[in-house]
């Protein structure tokens, strides 16, 4: 916030009654802030950045309400720049977003409007987020549906927009990738008795997050072609 929207926001509030600043001082909980007394009062525990950012001083006089938007706004400010630096290096669902502010220290209203702000300008989208993360998954660390809920509600997206994007994944696209995935591991089992071996690849589809019906479909093919029955 600039001194200009300081001193226009002094200007709004010349009625009210004011406070002196009369001692300013390290927050031994939180070195990185200052607290603010106002009349002798302790008002708040302030980001150190707020004293140079909007001039604070012990003596100097100003209207308490106008000194808690200001240190809101500010609040706001870095929260917004610190979700922005995260975003930079990875996507984030919002409720991921929200718990590395709260981590930072931001207080809940500060993050609720980063929040809001993000959403707004399309930087978090819980949605596309999801979306990514499965498309990522399939192509790198191929698993089945349910091992890809189970990852999305970990991250903390919301279960309707989970189900959502999981359920645009059709069977055949699922089997396919059971396929995929089984062909490659059945060549470790060629030496092994074949109820031996369809055990092993059971066990390997259904950590994968396959539902039981894939799965047999997939040992029927791969092992049969494995054992040239």
């Amino acid at each position: 916030m600039s001194g200009h929207l300081f001193k226009k926001l002094l200007g709004c509030h010349e009625g009210l009654m004011k406070k002196r600043i009369t001692d300013i001082q390290i927050d031994k909980d939180k070195p990185s802030h200052r607290i603010l007394f106002l009349d002798g009062l302790h008002f708040d525990s302030v980001d150190a950045g707020c004293i140079p950012k909007f001039g604070l001083r012990v003596g100097l006089e100003i209207d308490a309400e106008v000194l808690q938007k200001l240190i809101q706004a500010y609040a706001g400010m870095q929260a917004k720049n610190y979700a922005l630096e995260l975003l930079a290096n990875q996507g984030y669902s919002r409720n991921q977003m929200s718990g590395q502010l709260a981590k930072k220290g931001f207080a809940p209203q500060a993050i609720e409007t980063t929040l809001e702000d993000l959403e707004q300008l399309g930087y978090i989208r819980d949605e596309d987020f999801a979306q990514k993360w499965v498309d990522r998954r399939r192509r790198s660390k191929p698993k089945g549906k349910k091992m890809l809920q189970h990852e999305l509600l970990d991250k903390n997206v919301d279960r309707k927009t989970v189900d959502r994007v999981i359920a645009e994944i059709n069977d055949a696209e699922e089997v396919r990738t059971a396929l995929q995935l089984a062909q490659k591991q059945a060549k470790r089992y060629r030496s092994l008795p074949l109820h031996v071996a369809k055990r092993r690849l059971h066990s390997f589809l259904l950590r994968r997050g396959f539902d039981y019906e894939t799965i047999q479909n997939v040992i029927g093919q791969v092992l049969t072609e494995e054992n040239g029955q």
